[in-house]
């Protein structure tokens, strides 16, 4: 799927049927630029696979402008939105501590999109058994490693099987966290603080592998 600009405003995303079509309208020509999922940047049509669609037609003149921001997969932008309000929410704390229900919903919902990423046959756990074992009372002190600390030994194999340039995850860092979270009643809240730095460093970790696991099979 590709996206294209026309006037410096974005559109798509459409298939190559459309593009073909916008070509022989002339609504879009060899310099108008284009983006499509594992491009680094937007291009000329010229400069990409699409430029058989436009068969004979001229070029028309260089556009003025050319965007410099390079164009986010969806999928990822939409997990970095996510880790974004994650982020946010964590301020709340500092208010009451109000923004830690937040700050727990858009985690699970991004732990839900880790263990979509990793699924394959055989695995231990669906996306919805993964997130919803975590909410039985007494079985899920137990369920959490598996659930954050096996969910980390996942991506870490996909990392491997698949030879993914990606940063891998520090399980120590998954057992610590807990830990620290278990400790908080009996430490009176001092190791929450522990907790929070942690549970930040994992849960950017776990955007890092989501998304990178996204591009590559999507490249």
């Amino acid at each position: 799927m590709w996206y294209y600009t026309i006037n410096n405003q974005q559109f798509g995303p459409v298939d190559e049927a459309k593009i073909k079509e916008l070509a022989a309208s002339g609504s879009i020509n060899a310099n108008t630029l284009v983006w499509a999922a594992g491009m680094a940047a937007w291009a000329p049509v010229s400069q990409t696979p699409l430029a058989s669609l436009l068969g004979n037609l001229p070029p028309a003149p260089p556009p003025p402008y050319y965007p410099t921001a390079v164009m986010k997969d969806p999928e990822v932008q939409k997990v970095d939105n996510l880790f974004m309000w994650f982020w946010i929410s964590l301020i709340g704390i500092l208010l009451f501590g109000i923004g830690i229900i937040p700050a727990a919903i858009l985690f699970f919902v991004l732990a839900h999109k880790g263990w979509k990423a990793v699924q394959h046959e055989g695995i231990r756990a669906t996306p919805d058994q993964a997130i919803a074992y975590c909410f039985i009372p007494g079985w899920n002190f137990y369920w959490w490693f598996p659930a954050f600390r096996g969910l980390a030994k996942e991506f870490n194999a996909l990392f491997d099987k698949e030879g993914l340039a990606a940063e891998r995850f520090n399980l120590d860092l998954v057992t610590w966290m807990l830990i620290c979270l278990y400790a908080s009643p009996i430490t009176f809240g001092f190791s929450a603080i522990a907790f929070i730095v942690l549970w930040i460093m994992y849960t950017n970790k776990l955007k890092n592998a989501i998304n990178a696991v996204t591009l590559a099979h999507k490249a």
